[in-house]
């Protein structure tokens, strides 16, 4: 904003963070739309906030950058083999069938992961998927 005149010198971009999607929005609206598709809704009945479950929104905005390219297979199960700046790591996140879903949907390069974290997201055209993975195996949700 300018100081004299209390205008934007720039569009702003707002950042919203959705529960019910898992889905951080406008993050590339400056970029314009990549490739849009929608997941299937996340499952109900798992409520955790630990590694490899569900994001909070205020890690999200706080620690979500910078993000690095990422390459991301599926293993088996929960397991997830990403190559980090060349690096092979083993990630796991606790709905695997919604994270395979976001991968073969997503155009080659669209997978991203925040520098130094678990955390994967996905460009999807009007923001981008974020899965909070664990570097340690998970067990099963409770409800």
């Amino acid at each position: 904003m300018s100081e004299e005149n209390n205008q934007a010198e720039r569009p702003y971009l707002l950042e919203v963070f959705s529960n019910k999607e898992h889905k951080q929005l406008a993050s590339n609206a400056e970029t314009g739309v990549v490739k849009g598709f929608k997941l299937d809704p996340i499952k109900p009945g798992c409520g955790s906030y630990a590694p490899g479950h569900h994001f909070h929104w205020i890690p999200i905005f706080r620690h979500s950058s910078p993000r690095v390219p990422i390459e991301v297979s599926w293993l088996e199960d929960k397991a997830f083999e990403v190559i980090v700046g060349g690096e092979k790591q083993i990630w796991y996140h606790h709905e695997p069938e919604r994270l395979m879903q976001a991968l073969s949907l997503c155009l080659e390069g669209a997978v991203m992961a925040t520098k130094g974290r678990p955390w994967i997201f996905i460009w999807c055209g009007d923001g981008c998927y974020a899965f909070n993975c664990s570097t340690d195996p998970i067990e099963n949700c409770k409800a």
